[in-house]
């Protein structure tokens, strides 16, 4: 990181086994701050999700769609895809705590 403070945290800092929920870790008491996405906090019971980062150190994941050429249903899996860039589903895509793009 930027931030300069990596040495005064390092003994502070727990980074969690692949597919743990910082969230989880939280609401059991076991770490007072964590940081992951927001859609992977925003609806865990027991926490107060405070916010995001500052842009200037904040790290954004962009999922994108691809299709299989074999698919079985093609046209199906480009509707769903579809559906999920009209302006209709912002609002959806915002309340899980992601950004539409």
């Amino acid at each position: 990181m930027k931030m300069g403070i990596a040495d005064q945290i390092k003994d502070k800092v727990k980074q969690t086994p692949s597919g743990v929920q910082v969230g989880d870790i939280m609401a059991r008491g076991e770490a007072d701050l964590g940081f992951q996405q927001v859609s992977e906090l925003i609806h865990v019971k027991g926490i107060d999700y405070v916010g995001p980062l500052p842009a200037e150190i904040q790290v954004v994941t962009v999922f994108s769609a691809g299709l299989h050429t074999g698919a079985a249903n093609p046209a199906a899996a480009k509707a769903l895809v579809d559906n999920l860039m009209r302006p209709e589903a912002a609002a959806v895509i915002r309340w899980q705590g992601m950004e539409p793009g």
